[in-house]
């Protein structure tokens, strides 16, 4: 149950950050692809990483982009950091 509301909050953080730092405009949602859908480059990525370390107080494995495709792999990997803490 935890795990649920935990991804609910970071989702809703991860969304608001989105919606700040995507180029292009889509609805977001668990399936949205940041590239295909939101627009994003390896430059937005990481301008968006550095704000998702502060607001979430983390370090992001730079690794892990490679298998970041929506914002569903996003919020489940911010929360396997989050709670690896």
């Amino acid at each position: 149950m935890m795990a649920t509301s935990q991804y609910n909050e970071i989702f809703q953080q991860v969304k608001s950050l989105l919606l700040q730092y995507a180029p292009q405009q889509a609805p977001i949602q668990d399936d949205t692809d940041l590239i295909n859908d939101l627009g994003f480059d390896s430059l937005r990525v990481m301008d968006m990483l550095n704000e998702v370390e502060d607001v979430f107080d983390i370090t992001y494995p730079i690794n892990d982009l490679a298998s970041l495709h929506t914002v569903k792999d996003f919020v489940l990997q911010i929360q396997k950091i989050v709670e690896n803490n």
